[in-house]
Order: structure tokens, then sequence, then C-alpha cells
């Protein structure tokens, strides 16, 4: 710390010295060093308190110009947005109300890249989820981990530019991601990707409705599955059908006398579900005359 006080000087005279104020200049910050968040892309830095600082700037700088910074006060402090496969320079300053210390003593973080062009597929006919994604210089494994909704967890290995989840199960939200395992950073993620499984329609009941010529049919409702497709098809060949955001709904104007085989789909915003087994619908025998259907599968 140091006390100041001004004189002004002229032809030998100087004048009274002025109030004193007292000042100091922050120490500059020991042993800062940094780890890469992978997660985020960040870095988090840590360093030594310095006397007489009140906050303290962490910059980090790529030879391209891109620079990103944090300030706060007290360590540690992420670093934000950092570009993939990048070397960044970092240092930290100290502050206090009057100036800046010198920065640290530099340290380096190279980002590896993230994973781009990712496609997802989900294999509707059976309980597999196809990843697909671009080769990254200097990874050579990748694992691919999809997380439901419920917290569980399936996953993969693949040193290639593919892998296939197994054993998916139906009625889930699944969030998907990819970690390109490589020395400098095991972690690094691929933004999620969102997939969901609807399972075959089940409960179904099937009671006439007299008053349209035709029937209700409900079903257990399903969390994922976004519509529904209803189709009723005759043995002389007619079809009725409908769509149907909710689990029911009405075919009107069957024909008397005639069997339907009918069948149920839900779809999801990646795939719709089918059937699990032959007979692939349920058969429907509508009586008139009883007003009655009876129900088979």
């Amino acid at each position: 710390k140091y006390n100041v006080t001004v004189l002004s000087v002229r032809d030998g005279c100087e004048s009274e010295p002025s109030t004193m104020f007292e000042t100091s200049s922050p120490c500059v910050p020991m042993s800062a060093q940094g780890r890469l968040d992978c997660v985020t892309n960040s870095a988090w830095v840590t360093w030594d308190a310095s006397d007489g600082a009140l906050s303290y700037f962490v910059l980090a700088e790529e030879v391209g110009g891109h620079n990103s910074s944090c300030t706060t006060t007290f360590s540690p402090c992420s670093v934000p947005d950092l570009k993939c496969g990048t070397l960044y320079t970092f240092h930290v300053s100290a502050i206090n109300k009057h100036c800046h210390s010198n920065h640290s003593t530099t340290f380096e973080i190279e980002t590896p890249c993230a994973l781009t062009s990712i496609n997802v597929v989900m294999q509707c006919s059976s309980d597999i989820i196809l990843v697909e994604w671009e080769l990254t210089e200097d990874a050579p494994l990748y694992t691919v981990i999809a997380e439901g909704h419920d917290q569980s967890f399936i996953s993969c290995n693949s040193s290639s530019t593919s892998c296939e989840l197994q054993d998916v199960r139906c009625d889930m939200h699944y969030s998907i991601i990819i970690s390109a395992s490589s020395d400098r950073c095991s972690s690094l993620r691929s933004p999620p990707k969102k997939i969901t499984t609807p399972c075959v329609p089940d409960n179904v009941t099937v009671v006439p409705s007299c008053e349209v010529h035709g029937i209700t049919v409900t079903w257990g409702h399903s969390l994922v599955a976004e519509s529904y497709l209803v189709t009723a098809r005759g043995m002389d060949g007619h079809i009725a059908s409908c769509n149907t955001s909710v689990n029911n709904c009405t075919l009107a104007d069957l024909r008397c006398g005639q069997s339907y085989n009918l069948n149920i789909t839900a779809s999801g915003d990646n795939c719709t579900s089918q059937p699990p087994c032959e007979p692939s619908g349920l058969a429907v025998d509508l009586s008139c005359e009883t007003n009655s259907a009876i129900l088979t599968w």
C-alpha cells in the first residue's frame, strides 16, 4: 500500500500538499491453471488469491483472434464458448479500484473438435437405434449414450462412424449424445439428439356405435405417441379409417354383416409402431341385428 500526496511547483515554490490518499497495486495471481469442461466446451481456471485484489479477469486467446473471458471476485472462473479444435493461451490478472496487475504465468489448453453431422435413425420394426456421425481427427473411439426420460441408460462404442444402440424400449423419450474419446478430453460431447419410441397400442376395446353405424375403438394411452391411425379393412375391400391424437376413435358407416380387420398404429416424431406379430391386426365382426361386435385377434 502507498500513501500519496500531490504538490504543485513553480519557480522553486511549492504549494501545500494535497490531502493524502491511500492506493495499492494488486499482486500478480500465482499458480494459474485450468481444465476443460467437455460438456459445455468451457474452461475452468483456478489460481491463488492475490493481496490487494478485489476481482480477477481471466482471458483466453487463440492465434486466429478469437477471445473469451470471464470476471469473478474469487477463484475459480469458467471461460465460456471456446471453439473446438483450437489451442488457447490463458492468463489471469488481478484488479482493484485503481489498476490491473500484470498477468499471471500463461498456460495452454487445446479443445478437441465436437462431432458434427449427427444422424439418428430409429429402426421402428426392431429395438435398435442407429446413430451415425462424421469422423473427428485424433479420436480413436466413440461412445454413444442414450438416456431415457426415466433416467435409464443404454450405450455402445465404435471406432468407425456408426453405432447401434440395442435393447431400446418403446414408449420412451431418449436423448442421445456422442462422446469423442481423445487424449486431451475423453468426454467432449455432441449436442443431444432426441428421439421417441412409441409402443404398439394395447388394451384395445371395441364397442358398437349404432347411431353412426360403426364402432368406437379405445386403447391404452402412450406417453410419447403424437398421433394414432386406426384402420378397419372389410372382407369385401371396404376401408374405414381415422387419425387422432387421443386414444379413442369412432369409425362410422361400416357395412352390416361384414368382418373387419382392425389395425392401430402409434406415431412419434421419428417412427411408427409396428404390430408385434402376425396376424397384424384385430378382427371385428359387427352384427347390426344385435347391435354388437365381436373382437378377435
